[in-house]
């Protein structure tokens, strides 16, 4: 345990209740469960080129004995693994064969994840991909998701010309020789063609073909494209970004759910190409993808997974694209957890449930809170406070949660950076502990030792700080 942070983190509570936080009333209803909440929810996305063996050790990424990756992944709760991207269809990058197969599905046992596997579409034969898929289903059955045919075929096709190919590549798949029960993850455009998961959705016979809808969204647009950072952090916190998922959403997901299907954002994160660099790989970016979660939890996706990997900055020379916005990525001693990392830990501890209406009621400073609510077993109810609030001017919330449940006590936990800094990419904890380069973490639950009176609670939320509260009625 590190008592410092646990330190700053109580510091930090004293300061803003001598203070007299913002008085918000949170109503939580679970007495209206919405769904409960999928295990594998949360996700990653890594390239292709990750799965094959690093060219200078010979080792894979992706192999049953890579125990510092496995304990992360555990760690962070992830359950579900997308293989794909650009170098899915990249012509210079090799595709995986049996030998760089084996080791992926190893780690997948090993870390209890299900995998999207991307077969190439462009420039390959139907036959081609279907042996690869074959090996990869009569093998690994039981730790896959569903096939991806190409990678947002929207930059290089027109989309009755993709429909056409798709369908080609498909039928020899599910051919008697070779996986005649393959399901299917598509599209996968880029966001700017939503249009496309749209209408695939309502071709016909694609309820038996798909196991998901599968889209890519990166709501910040390109990353390289920011140039002034302290507005991309803002916006990120900003209650103006959950319209914009709202507009999104609404051109394709009704198609969606009309015609009986699920979807899963395959692929995304804050900015697109590699994030922008101090943003996406912020606290301000804990703070978001946390909230970010929520969101589409309560808008029927079947789950996210986040674009992952080597953590590169712009302007490195070599072959390896930026990529600022990757939750964790490999270092010295094993993996560094990222500050989107430790959003996805917050989530893993307060998501495990069904999710229940919560409402901000009263809220009459305006403070930039958001809250969520699961109703877990054992009479259990978690919820999740996030104060976007930050800097000099960012308001503390006085909280009270009203569960109509008779409570007999809570525990929490906080996520929070050492300074209260929103543009600090080192200095976050969760439970008063990072997490080590192992994949280890000894964060624990503190006790709700006052503020509980009949069904409701009292908790103090500094700024940019995010709280699971978990409490147990009678």
């Amino acid at each position: 345990m590190d008592f410092q942070r646990w330190a700053f983190v109580l510091l930090l509570v004293a300061t803003h209740v001598a203070r007299a936080g913002s008085p918000v009333t949170v109503r939580v209803d679970t007495e209206k469960p919405i769904r409960t909440m999928p295990e594998d929810f949360c996700g990653l996305s890594y390239e292709t080129k990750m799965v094959l063996a690093n060219t200078n050790t010979g080792k894979h990424y992706f192999r049953g004995d890579n125990l510092p990756l496995i304990t992360a992944f555990k760690t962070l709760g992830i359950k579900h693994l997308r293989v794909g991207g650009n170098t899915a269809e990249r012509p210079t990058v090799h595709i995986p064969d049996e030998k760089d197969i084996d080791p992926l599905f190893a780690f997948a046992k090993e870390a209890g994840v299900k995998v999207i596997y991307s077969v190439r579409l462009q420039k390959n034969t139907p036959e081609a991909a279907a042996k690869i898929a074959k090996y990869v289903a009569e093998k690994y059955g039981d730790l896959l998701s569903c096939f991806i045919l190409g990678n947002e075929p929207n930059k290089d096709m027109k989309y009755p010309e993709f429909l056409a190919e798709w369908k080609k590549f498909r039928e020899v798949l599910v051919s008697p020789e070779f996986v005649p029960t393959a399901k299917f993850c598509a599209p996968t455009s880029t966001d700017r063609n939503p249009d496309w998961s749209r209408d695939m959705a309502g071709e016909p016979g694609m309820k038996g073909m798909l196991a998901f809808i599968g889209q890519h969204y990166y709501p910040g647009g390109d990353g390289p494209d920011i140039k002034d950072m302290v507005k991309a952090r803002d916006d990120m916190l900003s209650p103006a970004w959950h319209p914009k998922y709202q507009a999104f959403h609404d051109l394709f997901v009704p198609a969606v759910l009309k015609n009986g299907l699920k979807f899963r954002m395959n692929e995304g994160s804050s900015f697109s190409k590699g994030g922008a660099l101090g943003a996406s790989d912020t606290y301000s970016a804990a703070l978001w993808i946390l909230d970010y979660l929520y969101w589409w939890a309560h808008h029927d996706a079947s789950g996210l997974n986040f674009h992952s990997g080597q953590k590169v900055l712009p302007g490195t020379n070599g072959p390896d694209k930026p990529n600022v916005y990757t939750p964790l990525t490999s270092s010295a001693n094993g993996y560094t957890i990222l500050p989107p990392g430790y959003g996805i830990k917050m989530f893993e501890l307060g998501s495990r449930g069904d999710l229940v209406p919560v409402e901000v009621s009263q809220n009459k400073d305006r403070v930039n809170l958001v809250a969520y609510g699961v109703a877990g077993t054992g009479k259990t109810i978690a919820v999740t406070l996030i104060n976007r609030e930050y800097g000099p001017k960012g308001k503390a919330a006085e909280v009270w949660v009203e569960t109509g449940k008779s409570l007999e006590k809570g525990e929490t936990m906080t996520m929070s950076q050492e300074k209260g800094d929103i543009a600090q990419v080192e200095g976050v904890s969760v439970g008063g502990a990072t997490i080590g380069e192992d994949g280890a973490w000894n964060g624990s639950w503190r006790p709700l030792t006052d503020g509980i009176q009949g069904s409701r609670f009292k908790i103090e939320v500094p700024p940019a700080t995010a709280m699971v509260v978990r409490v147990k009625y009678q």
